[in-house]
């Protein structure tokens, strides 16, 4: 097993900087997730780690050895690429054993090796087959036997899934998981999957415009977010957002959503600060009565998905669109008017301009509710 630490890692090509000064620390034997939209550069931090890429400032640590300067071979890595990258011409068995061969492993130990990491993925009978004979799943599981065989101290995954079917993917990613128990090895995996990254990861490294927004473990992120970015690609649906001004009174500030002033602890300072937005997961929304709402809305659409609904709707007086997430099966047309009660102890605010996450709302008391 290994560590991993990016320190001040960029990335140009000509003019263009792509990468903005990375620093990451990865544990040892832990599964890293880099998750972000495509074009953030995920991928090319995974390439420049595993030397597939040059860096352009900055330095790459493995158990604490500057890497810039030595070839992937040196570096005890194995990635496995988006597109399996397996040789048409050759069986499932000489596939796994290739890069053995090239590093003159005895044949008998080659033997051996591979052997064992087709039990480990439960492909033995396919040694014989040639790529052409795989469905997805098996070819990935192949390239995945290839990586094993090296037997690396770090494994890097380029979005190693997204060929497949939807099926297969929630399959292969609790196969994924469960090879990263039995090896205990270091694994580091690129996806735009927000799912597969909150299912997979001890930790994840949220990645947007070349930067690192957030690290944390899974539910940290989901549940205190560090931004706006952060705060809407974590989570589905995405959070609902409303934007609203600050203002100044004698009790000290408030901030005004949908007619209803929340009180700004005193704690926090909004000095300068003229306007938040207020963020809401659709979990925790509830649909009522049009007079016990918070703010009324209407429905534009609704998905029953079975053991949920999705509802879609507009709140009053904005051309927002919100989702709400109710349990069941719930019936409800497009047109009607409902009203949603907000948990204000579930808010989180953010500053509008800079995007930084300001505080939790605290409950509002009947008293202060407009």
């Amino acid at each position: 097993m290994s560590t991993l630490q990016l320190r001040g890692i960029r990335k140009s090509f000509s003019n263009l900087e792509v990468i903005h000064g990375v620093d990451l620390d990865v544990d040892e034997g832990e599964f890293m997730v880099l998750v972000g939209p495509s074009g953030c550069g995920k991928s090319t931090m995974l390439r420049m780690i595993a030397g597939l890429e040059t860096i352009s400032n900055g330095e790459l640590l493995i158990n604490g050895t500057v890497v810039n300067d030595d070839p992937p071979v040196k570096r005890g890595i194995a990635m496995v690429f988006q597109n399996y990258a397996l040789y048409p011409n050759m069986t499932v068995r000489q596939n796994m054993a290739f890069g053995l061969q090239q590093a003159k492993v005895p044949r008998q130990e080659i033997r051996r090796m591979v052997d064992e990491a087709a039990r480990t993925l439960k492909i033995e009978q396919l040694l014989n087959r040639r790529p052409g004979q795989l469905s997805g799943g098996q070819s990935q599981r192949v390239a995945i036997g290839r990586a094993i065989v090296r037997n690396p101290g770090i494994f890097l995954f380029d979005e190693p899934l997204s060929n497949l079917d939807a099926e297969l993917r929630v399959h292969m990613r609790v196969e994924l998981s469960r090879l990263h128990s039995r090896l205990g090895k270091t694994m580091i995996y690129v996806t735009h999957d927000q799912v597969e990254a909150m299912t997979m990861a001890d930790r994840i490294a949220v990645i947007h415009g070349g930067r690192v927004e957030q690290v944390g473990s899974p539910l940290d992120l989901y549940n205190k977010p560090a931004n706006l970015f952060v705060a809407g690609f974590i989570g589905s649906p995405r959070m609902n957002m409303m934007a609203g001004p600050i203002t100044s009174t004698s009790d000290g500030a408030r901030l005004n959503v949908f007619s209803q002033a929340i009180p700004v602890p005193r704690s926090v300072n909004v000095a300068g600060l003229s306007e938040a937005t207020v963020g809401i997961r659709p979990e925790h929304l509830e649909v009522v009565d049009t007079e016990d709402g918070d703010v009324t809305a209407v429905v534009t659409l609704s998905e029953q998905l079975g053991d949920e609904t999705l509802i879609y709707c507009s709140p009053q007086d904005t051309e927002a669109t919100w989702v709400i997430k109710r349990l069941g099966q719930y019936f409800i047309k497009a047109g009607a008017r409902v009203g949603i009660r907000i948990p204000w102890n579930r808010a989180h605010v953010f500053d509008s301009q800079s995007g930084r996450a300001i505080w939790r709302a605290e409950k509002l008391a009947s008293s202060e509710r407009d």
